[in-house]
């Protein structure tokens, strides 16, 4: 495994942020979003449980997996939470 570092804080900072807004709003959204919600958090759950296992030598499947999740959780809020504002 290569010592690589890699720089998260960016997917870090929007799942923190999505997750806050989610929660602000998890009562408005229908029973399958909020399923899906569900499903989107546990993978930030085991996400972030990685990253502190990981620490220092962080994988390059795990950053991607971060920068993967990262998107997947703005489009659900983009879609249901900032939908459901409008």
């Amino acid at each position: 495994m290569k010592n690589t570092s890699f720089d998260l804080s960016q997917p870090i900072a929007t799942l923190n942020s999505a997750r806050e807004q989610v929660k602000l709003s998890l009562h408005l959204l229908s029973l399958d979003a909020r399923q899906k919600w569900d499903e989107l958090e546990a993978k930030v759950l085991n996400l972030e449980n990685r990253l502190g296992q990981e620490a220092e030598s962080l994988s390059e499947a795990t950053a991607s997996a971060a920068i993967d999740l990262s998107g997947s959780v703005k489009a659900f809020v983009d879609t249901h939470v900032r939908h459901q504002r409008n």
